[in-house]
Parts: C-alpha cells; sequence; structure tokens
C-alpha cells in the first residue's frame, strides 16, 4: 500500500515538473522585440493613425480616425481609471470624439469588474446613451450611478483624462 502511494507521489512530481518546464518554455519562446519582456502573448499591431499616449494619464492609445483623403474623421481614445473593482481591473472604456476633439460620437466599455446591480450598470444603453453629443470639457455632467459612486467618479476621470489628451494633443498638432 505506502509503495503504490510512493509512485503516485512521484509520479505527481514527474508531471508537475513537466508541465512546469513547458510552460517555461513556451513563455521564452513569446518574447517580443523591445528588449526580450514578455507580453502575455498578445500580439500589439500598431493602428493607422495612432498617436503616441507614453506619459499620458489613464490613457491606454489614442488614434486618428480618417477619411480616404486623410481628413480626420474624428478621435479614438481608450483610457481606464479605477472603480470599485481592485486596481488590476479598472473601468476602460473607449471613447469616440467629434473631429473638434471636444464633442464625444460614443463610448464603448472595453473592460470593467464593476459590481452586477450596481457599477456595472455601465453597461445598461439608457447609461451610455447620455454620452452621445455631450462636450467633454465637463465631466460634472456625467449622470451618476445610483450606489456606484466610485463607479460613476472612475467613468468621470476616465471621460476627463480622455478629453484633456485629445483636446491636447488635435490643438498642438
Amino acid at each position: 500500500m505506502k509503495d503504490s502511494r510512493l509512485r503516485g507521489i512521484i509520479a505527481l512530481a514527474v508531471v508537475t515538473i513537466v508541465a512546469f518546464g513547458v510552460i517555461y518554455g513556451s513563455r521564452i519562446l513569446v518574447k517580443d522585440e523591445n528588449g526580450g519582456a514578455d507580453n502575455g502573448g498578445k500580439v500589439e499591431e500598431e493602428l493607422p493613425g495612432a498617436i503616441d499616449v507614453q506619459g499620458a494619464e489613464g490613457i491606454i492609445s489614442a488614434r486618428e480616425i480618417t477619411d480616404d483623403s486623410g481628413n480626420v474623421t474624428a478621435y479614438s481614445v481608450v483610457a481606464k481609471a479605477k472603480g470599485f473593482a481592485p486596481p488590476t481591473n479598472p473601468v476602460t472604456w473607449e471613447i469616440i470624439f467629434e473631429p473638434d476633439a471636444k464633442t464625444i460620437r460614443e463610448v464603448k466599455i472595453v473592460s470593467h469588474g464593476e459590481t452586477e446591480g450596481y457599477g456595472a450598470k455601465m453597461e445598461e444603453e439608457s447609461y451610455l446613451a447620455q454620452f452621445k453629443g455631450m462636450s467633454a470639457e465637463n465631466g460634472s455632467e456625467i449622470d451618476a450611478i445610483s450606489g456606484a459612486t466610485m463607479t460613476t467618479e472612475a467613468i468621470r476621470k476616465l471621460v476627463s483624462n480622455a478629453y484633456n489628451f485629445i483636446s491636447n494633443y488635435a490643438a498642438n498638432k
């Protein structure tokens, strides 16, 4: 009986070591070209019209959306801010601005970890509809989500950060 238990433990140890080796080996193969840092297996492509966002608070990416003639028809900014959920799961939205870089055309939720029935109410079309045509200059106009103060503040912050970034970019281009 003890002998079969020992064999089972040894077999489990061998399987664990082999699995660890396979995982570690595959991580070595998934390196990016920038100094070999692991990017979690994601392949990042630069989108057409990409804008450098390095150093911008809460901004993940931004780009100009252009027509066939190269005229800017909109700006897209992906921004994040900490809501109620843990910092590893921030509220992340894509905000599409009109060419004036002030008026919101549309918002899209990229991800969030907010609580169902509270912060997750941001997903409701009735809530998202308020942003269409809104001037992003005054984030205090954004309706609060009842029972979700931290989520509301995160949304106001990410919209404000996106507006400040893109309006400064458009003004200085």
